[in-house]
């Protein structure tokens, strides 16, 4: 793996608008899966394949859904090129359309905000019982809702909704960070 090669898959991103994690998010997830010694990831939402090589290079497993298809070939394209094609196995499709099987260390939701909760609920039964389920983009750049778009403050609207349902979600423990874009981090309740 070629050190610079994150930089210019970074720098990709911010060229062509393509979404994908802050540095800070990152390295807050990268700590957590040291931290637990997790090995396995489910990430919902490839866009190029950068949190996914990043995870993958902390030795850990990755599964990663992304729905576009130019998105998905450029993630197949940049995994081959950061070496780490062992580790990281990308699927295309629509992740509310695809069946996965298996059990995950950690889910990382980072796709269609206004999906938030359809993804939480159909991917929780794949967490491994002490594993954790991680959404970015929760404080969605601290937009404040009276001075965007329709579209945006309805957006706003469906992840302040997906707030209150991890806040009231009875099998779940869920804490909010405000690092990067706002991540949540759930946990099993125990019993």
């Amino acid at each position: 793996m070629k050190k610079p090669f994150i930089f210019d898959l970074k720098t990709y991103a911010k060229e062509n608008n393509i979404p994908i994690i802050q540095d800070e998010g990152l390295d807050f997830i990268l700590q957590l899966i040291k931290d637990n010694n997790y090995k396995s990831v489910l990430e919902i939402g490839s866009a190029i394949g950068y949190s996914a090589i990043n995870i993958a290079l902390a030795n850990t497993k990755v599964i990663t859904i992304e729905r576009d298809y130019f998105m998905y070939e450029k993630t197949l394209e940049n995994i081959k090129l950061a070496e780490v094609e062992s580790l990281v196995f990308p699927i295309y499709g629509d992740a509310l359309s695809v069946d996965v099987s298996g059990k995950f260390d950690l889910i990382f939701i980072d796709a269609a905000k206004a999906q938030y909760i359809k993804f939480f609920e159909k991917f929780q039964k794949n967490l491994n019982e002490d594993g954790i389920i991680v959404c970015d983009n929760l404080d969605f750049h601290n937009l404040d809702p009276n001075k965007v778009s329709r579209n945006t403050r309805q957006l706003l609207k469906k992840i302040d909704k997906f707030k209150q349902y991890l806040k009231d979600h009875e099998q779940f423990d869920t804490k909010i960070y405000h690092i990067g874009d706002g991540i949540s981090v759930s946990r099993r309740r125990k019993i």
